[in-house]
């Protein structure tokens, strides 16, 4: 299941471009927009009855098929578009994957029996046969039979949303968010839900549920203000990214380091959407990330207040509801650890220059912090450390904050280190060094093995990015005594 959450939020983060747009274009001429403009709002209806699907279907197909499976899924997806009365998403993701194992599949079976010569020839007669077979399957059947579903399924949700169960979502949306299921369920659960609706009457409360940037501000301002001297300015720091640049992920380690906040964060998402469902409010596109600024751009004009005002609710209970379960701050993870980890890296960076008793014996690690002459007494003719990435969940938001960060600091120090972020799913295969957050770190290990790796307890604290690049500095440059 979490290989599945993963392939549908990569699919939707990987298309959010077109979803924004054409939330834009509703927020400005739609309905509820600032210029009703009829002319202008045809363009929305093609785009997500028949592009967008057909885009969802072409990227899940490229997942898991390669560009073949990619192609054949577009046009699968295009006979399922003309067949259904509703934006089939959810639909259009789930053919898309499957169409893209099948080729794979077939791929993998046919080429070990065809002759030589006649690779071209079989592969695409192949590929078209499966095209014509799923397309016309889709269009005779499958189309309507799940429009009718999806219809069934917008008035469930839209009794859901009017009960008073909706606010319930927050017991699993928030500790999930905590434990980096965030993009899972937005992307691969909510904003599907989300575009159904927006279809239906214009906005949907589905894109605020997880994009409340209102919890994850409590539990930082509580930090903020609880914390010694020396370690407010990290909280300061992730307190104005979360809000105003709408990377979430930078709370996270704040919640892990001390699971008692978990009731806060529940509680502030529990009040804000009490408090969206009260004025129903909602947005007509997914904030992707979740900044403020985005959020409030996406808000149709007269709700503008009242998701400023769910913001805020959820934020004060978060923040009372934090401010009285830390009875101390925690800091991140301790010194010792982060020095380890470095000192690791260091010597794999460093062994062919170590003698051959060293080879064979391992230095210890307080070796490694302690005699540094020892260990870098020459210059390296060519560094080791050539490409660093950044993984996280998706690829995006925290991920590329990071490398932004480490980039800044290797200019500073004068070395030309290739910085990149990624997702985990997308690492690429010249990497030499992968930074994550300590809690990837098993998931990025088995994904990609056999590589030097930097788990970080926190993306923002500078401290982390200055010591990798202190031990990085001194492997390239001899040691002066």
């Amino acid at each position: 299941m979490r290989k599945l959450g993963q392939l549908l939020s990569a699919i939707i983060y990987q298309n959010i471009a077109v979803i924004i747009a054409v939330g834009m274009i509703q927020a400005i001429f739609g309905i509820y927009g600032w210029w009703y403009n009829d002319r202008i709002l045809l363009l929305v209806h093609p785009i997500y009855e028949t592009l967008l699907p057909i885009l969802l279907g072409y990227t899940g197909g490229r997942l898991l098929g390669g560009q073949r499976g990619a192609v054949v899924a577009s046009i699968v997806t295009f006979g399922l578009s003309l067949a259904s009365s509703v934006p089939n998403i959810i639909g259009a993701m789930m053919i898309g994957l499957a169409t893209g194992w099948m080729m794979n599949r077939l791929d993998q079976t046919v080429k070990k029996h065809i002759p030589i010569g006649y690779e071209l020839l079989v592969t695409n007669a192949v590929a078209a046969i499966v095209a014509v077979v799923l397309t016309v399957f889709c269009f005779l059947f499958v189309g309507q039979m799940l429009s009718a579903g999806v219809h069934l399924f917008n008035r469930f949700m839209e009794h859901v949303i009017h009960s008073g169960w909706l606010p319930m979502a927050a017991l699993i949306i928030e500790p999930g968010k905590a434990l980096f299921f965030n993009n899972v369920m937005n992307y691969g659960i909510l904003t599907p839900l989300g575009i159904q609706q927006v279809k239906e009457i214009g906005k949907s409360i589905f894109f605020l549920l997880e994009t409340n940037p209102g919890p994850g501000l409590g539990i930082l301002t509580a930090y903020w203000l609880k914390a010694r001297a020396e370690n407010r300015k990290g909280a300061k720091l992730a307190t104005f990214i979360h809000l105003f640049g709408g990377i979430h992920e930078v709370y996270f380690p704040y919640v892990l380091m001390n699971p008692i906040l978990v009731p806060a964060v529940i509680v502030g998402g529990m009040a804000g959407i009490i408090t969206f469902q009260f004025f129903d409010a909602g947005l007509v596109s997914l904030p992707s990330p979740g900044s403020i600024f985005l959020i409030l751009g996406l808000a149709p004009r007269e709700d503008m207040f009242y998701v400023l005002t769910g913001v805020a609710v959820s934020a004060v209970v978060s923040f009372l509801s934090a401010f009285l379960l830390l009875n101390r701050f925690s800091t991140t993870a301790p010194k010792k650890s982060s020095r380890s980890h470095v000192a690791e890296i260091i010597f794999l960076q460093n062994i062919d220059r170590l003698g051959g008793e060293s080879r064979k014996k391992p230095v210890p690690i307080e070796t490694h912090l302690t005699n540094e002459d020892t260990l870098f007494q020459t210059e390296p003719k060519k560094p080791l450390v050539r490409k660093i990435v950044f993984v996280c969940e998706a690829g995006m938001g925290s991920s590329a904050m990071g490398a932004a960060m480490l980039k800044k600091q290797l200019r500073k120090s004068g070395l030309n280190i290739e910085v990149d972020n990624a997702s985990i799913d997308e690492i690429p295969p010249d990497t030499d060094l992968v930074i994550c957050h300590q809690k990837l770190m098993k998931r990025i290990q088995q994904a990609f093995p056999g590589r030097m790796y930097y788990p970080l307890p926190s993306f923002t604290d500078m401290k982390n990015y200055e010591e990798l690049v202190r031990f990085l500095e001194k492997g390239y440059k001899p040691t002066i005594r």
